[in-house]
């Protein structure tokens, strides 16, 4: 049987040691700086009665990066202390995984979200799809050289089309058409008609 004695602070039935006290609370973590050299432990301050500042050991089940300020879920019992929760966190969360990963929705929807921006950095990104769709407002691509292979109708509808070309421009194909509903205007040094 748990008896509470004063808030934040937790003692056993008659058989406990009054000189451990157990401790579950808040606790803030204290500046980096703090934190004893060679060690994942964070000093963190209590929220208790004289604002005691312990060495807490990170027993999270989840990925978190704790940041100064941050307030902690801990547990201890007088010699010992473990950060075991986030009650309010801005650290960033990380996952780390050796080796190959994988994620799969077995007969389901994959969605990742964000309500600022995702990034994806790899040497190398392949995508796969039967179908892709594409819906933003604006695109920007930057690349090195762009190759396109289409096995069928390449079809673009614009509102307006602009290109500039520093170099040659070439258009190879079997037959060519343009079409303009009012004028067709060429300029240039010098114009070769040929067959």
């Amino acid at each position: 049987m748990i008896h509470s004695a004063i808030p934040g602070r937790m003692t056993a039935g008659p058989a406990a040691n009054t000189e451990s006290p157990q401790f579950l609370g808040p606790g803030r973590v204290l500046p980096g700086d703090s934190k004893r050299p060679g060690t994942n432990q964070l000093m963190v301050e209590l929220d208790d009665e004289l604002a005691t500042q312990v060495e807490v050991a990170p027993a999270f089940t989840f990925p978190y990066q704790p940041v100064t300020g941050d307030r902690l879920l801990v547990l201890g019992n007088g010699t010992q202390y473990f950060a075991v929760g986030v009650l309010g966190g801005q650290g960033p969360s990380r996952l780390h995984f050796p080796g190959d990963v994988s994620l799969h929705a077995v007969d389901g929807k994959l969605t990742l979200a964000s309500d600022q921006a995702i990034q994806v950095r790899a040497p190398k990104v392949t995508i796969r799809a039967g179908i892709l769709r594409t819906i933003v407002d604006n695109v920007t691509e930057k690349a090195g050289g762009v190759r396109r292979w289409v096995r069928g109708l390449l079809a673009v509808r614009a509102g307006q089309s602009r290109r500039v070309i520093d170099g040659q421009d070439t258009t190879r194909c079997e037959n060519s058409t343009t079409l303009a509903k009012d004028t067709v205007t060429i300029d240039g040094d010098q114009l070769h008609l040929g067959h």
